[in-house]
């Protein structure tokens, strides 16, 4: 998640002649001055870069800090911090990362309107753009259209802000969730201006499209599409999407009659995933559990997947709803109807507005 900033050089602390040393404090009461030295980039792996922001494009962001000025790559970017900026603006920025966007809503709402008025530009930025991504993120039916369009807009009046790629998948999620799949198409279509990590998240965001029509075999094409896109050693970010279009496959080829070939590929995700990396593992598992059930007569296998992503994934919520959905079908399998009923709650409870909790309502409550 990428937070968009103004920032022009003139902020940069000033550099002065003669002396090699400058007194701690006097040096802390400068950058202080400069409105820009608590700035920060937290990264993918959890570190954080701290410094002054001076740049920004939809590919990354320059922050100066004591070594000089860093150029951060967007697909390694977590978040930006900014200085100044209202602590529940902070916290409705958390929780949209945490993918809960009704908690974003909420936070937002403490702010008074007063003090974001009064704010510098790139934190009035920063909250408009919290509010159209939360409002996208939490829409429905009813309020879809109008979401899209807000958050739309956002991005057609901010082509530069490095909330562009991000703001541009949260609509393609948006516009599928409402069965517009070729706007949805076209909305993840803009991320292959990035870095190939995005190119390769675009190209598996299409293909999940295909998948979500019952296009198996031409989801397949596209996800293996995605694995070849040519990328530099060392770039773990697009090793992580790669990893993530190859449980694609699995999913595919648990729909076209290669559900046992799909499973092999899943238990290779998983042995290959880094242990921290929770939202491909949660992925992994969810996908096994898929191509286990597709199998037939590995009920108990299936079981044993959802209920990893439902006990040590269950912070991945997308993953998560989908692991319950399952093991209210394989509890009732299975003939354990306390715990169906138990996963069935807890799904209707947490996530009544995803799309497995519509339809396990559409399958109806067991008589």
């Amino acid at each position: 998640m990428n937070r968009h900033l103004h920032a022009d050089r003139a902020h940069r602390p000033p550099r002065f002649p003669g002396r090699g040393f400058i007194h701690a404090g006097f040096l802390l009461a400068v950058l202080s001055a400069s409105g820009r030295a608590d700035d920060s980039v937290v990264l993918a792996d959890g570190s954080r870069v701290r410094g002054s922001i001076v740049s920004l494009a939809p590919d990354g962001v320059e922050i100066e800090g004591r070594s000089g000025i860093e150029k951060v790559g967007i697909a390694e970017i977590r978040e930006v911090t900014l200085d100044g900026e209202p602590e529940s603006l902070a916290s409705a920025r958390t929780l949209l990362l945490r993918r809960d966007p009704r908690g974003a809503i909420e936070e937002l709402a403490k702010i008074d309107a007063t003090e974001i008025k009064d704010a510098e530009p790139r934190i009035r930025e920063e909250h408009e753009f919290l509010k159209a991504a939360a409002a996208a993120g939490a829409a429905t039916a009813a309020d879809g259209a109008a979401a899209a369009q807000g958050l739309a807009a956002f991005l057609a009046r901010n082509a530069r802000s490095h909330h562009f790629f991000e703001g541009q998948e949260i609509l393609g999620v948006l516009y599928a969730r409402l069965g517009k799949y070729p706007e949805s198409a076209a909305a993840y279509g803009a991320l292959d201006r990035g870095p190939p990590a995005l190119r390769i998240r675009a190209a598996s965001s299409k293909a999940r499209l295909l998948l979500d029509q019952g296009k198996a075999a031409d989801a397949i094409k596209e996800f293996q599409a995605a694995t070849k896109i040519p990328t530099e050693p060392g770039d773990t970010a697009s090793a992580a999407q790669k990893a993530e279009a190859q449980l694609g496959m699995a999913r595919c080829l648990a729909q076209t009659g290669k559900a046992a070939e799909g499973v092999a590929v899943a238990r290779a995700a998983i042995r290959a995933a880094d242990p921290g990396d929770r939202d491909l593992l949660a992925a992994a598992f969810a996908a096994l559990g898929e191509c286990q059930r597709a199998v037939g007569g590995k009920e108990q296998d299936a079981l044993i997947s959802f209920l990893t992503v439902d006990l040590v994934y269950n912070s991945v919520p997308d993953r998560h709803a989908e692991a319950l959905y399952n093991l209210v079908e394989l509890w009732e399998a299975t003939k354990q109807p306390e715990r169906a009923r138990e996963a069935r709650q807890s799904l209707i409870t947490t996530y009544p507005d995803s799309p497995w909790a519509k339809k396990l309502g559409a399958a109806g409550s067991p008589s």
